[in-house]
């Protein structure tokens, strides 16, 4: 269990302190008696929300002798109530607004009796539905309770939440209470409909309900011809799982609604589920359009992310790779509400350490990124349209169709950015063939540093077939394991065995195929299992590393970096310097 005062310092909201004064001064306006909370009378339920702002949560202080932490994502706001009399005034509450860097918002309510006890909590936003996560970061539990009075049989429901538990919250107005005191109102908003541009020769469409999610995995849309009468449509999301419209507010201005079609709900994530031809704008916040992508061709579709093609207004050349990281479940795997905010946290965590990593890098044979969306999960990247090195096979085989010549080439620039990488203390963590680019042309350039940590993290992520011999008894990721990696690269570009991750179709003659997770798993057979599977496989590399000429200079070099002893084994900068001094004599 963590301790909730080191946990406050370190969070994923992308914001940055103010000063001292500055923070007693709005944790002053914070408390209950400025903001006239405790008499209050209007539910949070019952204060309108401007519809074309990116506010998600609304706060409301209980204890006058409490107070929440305020930084630069929280404001004061005055909103009026759903019915009001004239004479009513506004109610004062505190605003959370998700920005392009957020992808969490911690709250943090500090007992002034007892400086070590607070309550630490963080609400992850899920871009594919309108639930929110929160997680107890505390060292003590608390209660939430449901004082919406819609929908009536949530009315009043309570849960418990222990340290490092979590709970997926639908929207409405939740109250946390610890020891019989009431702390905090909030209230979870729902996302905002979204509009969409018309698809340019689109065939004609059906009519149908106009409104929302339906049981087959389909959503709606709405688009308005010139006299104002609404024709609709509805098409598959693509993606199995309760999931609904995304949490960020994307507007086409009313009265440019005729040209377009509006969003009126949706089973997903509006990246996810967008066409080729079709356009969304994207708000900066506060309902302004920022800027437009309009998506082309899909790339790649897994249950961890999607990669496609698009124009993107605010990009120099505007032909941007997106890659979106996918929060739904897999199709198959049990939707519980545990797996489903497990994976909802896990994606925000590994968007947040992409972009933060990925943003550090700038060279030639690295992909550039060109920033990221935390309200989409979503990143935009240089558009190197060439081939990875998985789909280099000879027709009807999993044999890498190159020379050597290539693989010369494959490895220079590979361990060129992997020691660039390397010397700025980051580690990829999944090289493999689909993860480096390659043409004659413009040589091997790497991508998707989704797994990618900063030396001393510990990854769990990767692909099974590129894992070091140290992971199973010690666990040990690093440096050394992004050069074992690239070295069962090498041996596939070089011919000495095909593709390894064909080995993972069950229809092939020596199926091999084993779960990273299962390594260190504590079911005993999990554990058995997995080790024997990849012991299996390293067998199988080492007798091909023991077959590899030392006298050839290429050979040498991967016989290097396949050593079992990671301390034995070469450094990208050996490998780098290697190459160089070869290529001067």
């Amino acid at each position: 269990m963590g301790d909730a005062r080191e946990y406050s310092e370190v969070s994923e909201d992308r914001t940055e302190p103010f000063s001292q004064t500055e923070i007693q001064a709005r944790l002053q306006r914070s408390r209950m008696e400025e903001f006239n909370a405790i008499n209050s009378s209007v539910p949070l339920d019952k204060l309108v929300v401007p519809p074309d702002d990116d506010i998600r949560i609304l706060m409301r202080p209980l204890a006058r002798d409490r107070s929440v932490r305020e930084d630069r994502n929280v404001m004061p706001v005055a909103l009026r109530p759903e019915v009001a009399e004239e004479e009513m005034t506004t109610q004062e509450v505190l605003a959370v607004r998700q920005t392009a860097h957020s992808v969490s918002y911690t709250i943090n309510i500090p007992d002034p009796q007892i400086p070590d006890r607070r309550v630490v909590c963080i609400v992850y936003y899920d871009p594919a539905s309108d639930n929110q996560i929160l997680v107890n970061r505390s060292n003590v539990p608390f209660t939430i309770s449901r004082i919406s009075e819609e929908p009536e049989e949530s009315r009043g429901v309570q849960y418990t939440i222990n340290p490092d538990f979590r709970k997926a919250l639908a929207p409405g107005t939740w109250r946390i209470t610890m020891d019989g005191t009431d702390l905090l109102d909030f209230r979870l908003l729902e996302r905002p409909p979204m509009r969409l541009r018309p698809v340019t020769s689109n065939p004609p469409v059906p009519s149908g309900p106009s409104d929302a999610v339906n049981s087959t995995g389909k959503r709606s849309f709405v688009s308005g011809d010139d006299d104002g009468s609404p024709e609709k449509r509805r098409r598959p999301s693509g993606a199995d799982g309760d999931k609904k419209e995304d949490s960020v507010i994307v507007f086409i201005p009313p009265n440019t609604a005729s040209k377009g079609k509006e969003l009126v709900a949706s089973t997903g994530h509006p990246f996810l589920d967008l066409q080729p031809n079709e356009t969304l704008e994207i708000a900066h916040g506060g309902g302004v359009v920022g800027c437009t992508l309009t998506m082309q061709d899909r790339i790649a579709s897994s249950t961890l992310s999607s990669v496609f093609t698009a124009q993107h207004s605010a990009i120099p050349g505007r032909s941007v790779v997106v890659k979106v990281v996918n929060t739904t479940l897999a199709p198959g795997q049990k939707a519980n509400e545990g797996a489903l905010a497990n994976k909802v946290i896990s994606q925000a965590q590994t968007w947040l350490r992409e972009v933060e990593n990925h943003s550090k890098l700038r060279h030639k044979n690295i992909v550039h990124l060109y920033g990221g969306d935390a309200r989409f999960l979503s990143l935009y990247m240089e558009p190197v349209m060439i081939p990875n090195l998985a789909a280099w096979r000879t027709s009807g085989t999993d044999l890498f169709s190159g020379d050597r010549t290539d693989a010369l080439r494959i490895l220079e620039d590979a361990a060129d950015a992997l020691e660039y990488l390397h010397r700025l203390r980051l580690e990829h963590n999944d090289i493999r063939p689909a993860n480096i680019l390659f043409s004659r042309e413009r040589g091997a350039v790497l991508c998707d540093l989704g797994h990618s940590t900063e030396n001393g993290q510990r990854s769990p992520g990767g692909t099974p077939w590129y894992m070091p011999p140290e992971y199973i008894g010690l666990r040990q990721r690093g440096p050394p394991s992004d050069v074992w990696a690239l070295g069962v690269v090498m041996l596939y570009v070089m011919g000495k065995m095909s593709l390894p991750e064909s080995r993972s179709n069950r229809k092939h003659p020596r199926y091999l195929f084993w779960t990273i997770a299962h390594v260190h798993e504590k079911s005993p057979q999990l554990q058995a299992t997995a080790i024997a599977r990849m012991r299996t496989w390293l067998n199988e590399i080492t007798a091909v590393r023991n077959g590899l000429d030392v006298h050839d200079k290429l050979e040498r070099l991967v016989h290097g970096m396949l050593a079992p002893n990671p301390k034995e084994r070469l450094t990208m900068k050996d490998i780098v310097s290697q190459l160089f001094a070869e290529q001067e004599g």
